[in-house]
């Protein structure tokens, strides 16, 4: 019966063992078939400028590049240059919206919290470029901020405040792109700043530039295949019901204790100060008197009487004694599993 057992537990759980190979093999599979893709984009601008000068005895070249600080006076002009690059590590279709934009903001020297003038400009209207390639590019050269204009606005102002202003020029670009290694499109809106301080005295002029650069990667998980996900599912269902199979063989195939085997041990557990287990073979002296008393209880009354331990024997699974050894008589009671059927 063990032997036959034994086979039937190798038997259910050898396929266990094989479905739980496979589901791993396929879990890995899977994990390769959903790796992420990625998409890397670096997104960088740049202004650069130069003077140009009004005719002086100081300068030889009619320009003066960003090195210089400037006299205000000398000042005709300013030709910017803006380039906006964004490259990527896969192609992308793209839409590049750009303008340029500029605010005239005048202070009161001596009370320069808020503003006492604005005025907005537009300087390049609003545009579009579409591609598709590796590199979304736009290169605006030589745009024409004209100094003495609102250097001429600012010089209204005088006979109210000490005006202190500055010109906010404004590179504007929106940026959308798409590409198949992405679940989402690549969004970017930019503002390159230059700020350009305008006065009426002669003082020299210190150009703030405000470029960006940035660097990203975007990722997309691709999706599980269906004929994937019905081989997970279906060798996971198969599992569950082997394992359920190898539960219930466990279940059945189990040892029960015998009506008899409760017996014994409900004795052997409730007079367990009264009861003496042997060990080996029962040995009987020749002239030993054998009493057989009718059960245990009977056993007990007389284990009270004499006040000796009663002697447990197991002879096999399927029958033990219960002995009273007092002088040459021995009390006994053997119990049989027949006996319990």
């Amino acid at each position: 019966m063990r032997l036959k057992r034994k086979f039937g537990l190798i038997f259910y759980f050898i396929p266990i063992v094989f479905l739980v190979a496979l589901l791993i093999l396929e879990i890995n599979y899977a994990k390769k078939e959903i790796a992420t893709d990625g998409l890397a984009y670096r997104e960088k601008s740049d202004i650069s400028y130069k003077v140009l000068l009004k005719p002086n005895d100081y300068y030889d070249s009619p320009y003066l590049d960003e090195k210089y600080n400037v006299v205000a006076s000398l000042i005709d002009k300013l030709l910017v240059d803006y380039t906006y690059i964004n490259t990527f590590s896969d192609k992308v279709d793209y839409k590049l919206e750009y303008s340029v934009t500029a605010d005239l903001v005048i202070y009161d020297s001596n009370a320069d919290e808020k503003p006492i003038y604005t005025k907005p400009y537009t300087l390049v209207e609003k545009k579009q470029v579409t591609g598709n390639g590796l590199m979304a590019k736009l290169e605006l050269t030589e745009e024409d901020i004209s100094y003495n204009d609102y250097n001429a606005i600012v010089e209204q102002f005088k006979k109210e405040v000490v005006p202190d202003a500055n010109l906010i020029v404004k590179f504007n670009t929106n940026f959308v792109g798409t590409s198949e290694a992405l679940d989402d499109q690549i969004k970017s809106n930019k503002t390159s700043t230059l700020t350009i301080p305008i006065s009426s005295k002669t003082i020299n002029v210190d150009i703030k530039k405000n470029n960006s650069n940035k660097e990203e990667v975007l990722t997309k998980k691709k999706k599980m295949s269906i004929m994937i996900r019905v081989f997970i599912t279906a060798t996971i269902l198969i599992l569950i019901i082997c394992c359920i199979k190898y539960i219930l063989y466990i279940i059945n195939t189990a040892k029960k204790k015998s009506k008899y085997d409760i017996a014994v041990n409900k004795i052997l557990r409730e007079f367990d100060r009264a009861i003496t287990e042997a060990q080996g073979k029962l040995r009987l002296d020749k002239s030993a008197n054998m009493i057989q008393v009718k059960d245990f209880m009977e056993l007990l009354d007389v284990h009270d009487n004499f006040n000796i331990p009663i002697i447990y024997y197991k002879i096999n699974n399927y029958e033990c004694l219960f002995l009273v050894k007092y002088q040459d008589d021995y009390y006994y009671n053997i119990m049989k599993s027949d006996d319990f059927e």
